[in-house]
C-alpha cells in the first residue's frame, strides 16, 4: 500500500523531516513518488518503507553511506523479519488496490463488489480449499487436530453445490432439506451411495453448526454418538459426490433447467 510521510514517520519512529531527508539521500532506491517534486503528494510503497527502515537503522548505528547502499543493492532490507513484522503491524487488512496490480501478483486477492465469479466458482473454491486442508491433515500425522475444520469445509461445499443444482433460496443449512429440494426440482432421486453419504453428514450436523462451534448446542447431534471417520475414504467419497454434482449443474445449465450462474 502507499503511505504518507506522517504514516511512514510513525512506523520508523522519527519525524517527517527525517523521512524526507532520508528519502532524498537514497532516492535512487525508492519509487518516484517518494520524491515527486513541488506541489505533489509524497507517498511511499511497502518496498520504500522497508528500505527506509534499513537505512534509518544503519544510519543510527553509524554505518557509512556506501555500506548502506551496498546493503540496499543486496536487498538486505527484504530479508529482515523484524522490518516486515513492523510493516505488517502498521498495515490495514483491507487496502486500496495498488496501482501496479496485475496478474503477476500471486500473494493476495482482489476483493471487488462483484465478489467471486458466480455460485459455481464459489463452490469449486471451497471444494479446492477443503481438499487441500484434508491433504494437510493426512500429512500431519495428527488428523484429529484438523477434524472439524476439514468437515466444515466439505459440508459447506456440499451445501453450496446442492443449493445451486436445486436453485434453493430458502435460508436453510440442512443438507437433507437441500437433497429433497433438489429431487423435487428435477424429479429424480439423487443416486446411491451419494445420497446416503450426504444424509449421513446431515445427521451429525443438521444445522450446519457442529463443525463450526464448540458449544453444547452446536454439537448436540454428536453428543451421544461415536463414529470412526476414515479421511482417505471420506476424500474419495466426497470426490465422487462433488464430481457428480458439478457435472449435473453444467448439464442443467446447458439444458436450460437452471439459470443465473453466469456460465457461457
Amino acid at each position: 500500500m502507499n503511505r504518507s510521510v506522517s504514516q511512514t514517520a510513525r512506523i520508523l519512529g522519527v519525524d517527517g523531516q527525517q523521512v524526507k531527508a532520508l528519502a532524498w539521500t537514497y532516492r535512487d532506491y525508492l519509487c518516484e513518488q517518494s520524491n515527486p517534486g513541488k506541489g505533489r503528494a509524497r507517498t511511499f510503497t511497502d518496498s520504500d518503507v522497508l528500505a527506509l527502515m534499513y537505512i534509518y537503522d544503519r544510519s543510527e548505528d553509524g554505518e557509512p553511506e556506501d555500506e548502506i547502499r551496498a546493503g540496499l543493492d543486496r536487498e538486505d532490507h527484504y530479508d529482515n523479519d523484524r522490518y516486515r513484522d513492523l510493516l505488517y503491524a502498521n498495515t490495514p487488512i483491507l487496502q486500496a488496490p495498488p496501482e501496479d496490480l496485475d496478474e503477476t501478483w500471486r500473494h493476495g486477492i482482489l476483493l471487488a463488489g462483484a465478489g467471486v465469479d458466480g455460485p459455481l466458482a464459489l463452490a469449486r473454491n471451497y471444494r479446492e480449499s477443503a481438499n487441500l486442508l484434508l491433504e494437510t491433515a493426512l500429512k500431519s500425522g495428527e488428523p484429529r487436530d484438523w477434524g472439524f475444520p476439514v468437515l466444515f469445509g466439505f459440508r459447506h461445499t456440499l451445501e453450496l453445490y446442492l443449493k445451486i443444482i436445486g436453485e434453493i433460496s430458502d435460508h436453510t443449512h440442512s443438507l437433507s432439506e437441500c437433497v429433497l429440494s433438489v429431487e423435487r426440482r428435477h424429479g429424480v432421486r439423487i443416486p446411491s451411495p451419494a445420497r446416503e453419504w450426504i444424509v449421513e453428514l446431515d445427521k451429525i450436523d443438521p444445522t450446519g453448526t457442529a463443525f463450526r462451534y464448540a458449544d453444547d448446542d452446536a454439537v448436540r447431534a454428536l453428543r451421544n454418538e461415536e463414529f470412526w471417520l476414515d479421511f482417505v475414504q471420506f476424500k474419495a467419497a466426497m470426490a465422487l459426490v462433488f464430481e457428480m454434482l458439478d457435472r449435473a449443474i453444467l448439464k442443467a445449465v446447458a439444458d436450460g433447467r437452471i439459470h443465473g450462474l453466469g456460465l457461457a
